[in-house]
């Protein structure tokens, strides 16, 4: 697995766009002070991968 963008660990909640074995994923970590959350998207085709990922940054996913 590979993390290919992220947002600021400056803040409470980050997001990793990920590839493996050919596919993208979404991955959100909430920071926690007892440990981090994390939860992944299912996987798609990395350009469908990236396309959310855009959405994400743009405020457009939901």
């Amino acid at each position: 697995m590979r993390v290919v963008a992220w947002t600021c660990d400056c803040l409470a909640i980050v997001y990793e766009l990920c590839q493996a074995g050919g596919q993208g994923f979404i991955r959100r970590t909430l920071q926690n002070e007892d440990a981090p959350e994390i939860r992944e998207t299912h996987r798609w085709a990395i350009p469908q991968a990236r396309d959310v990922w855009a959405a994400l940054l743009t405020g457009r996913a939901r």
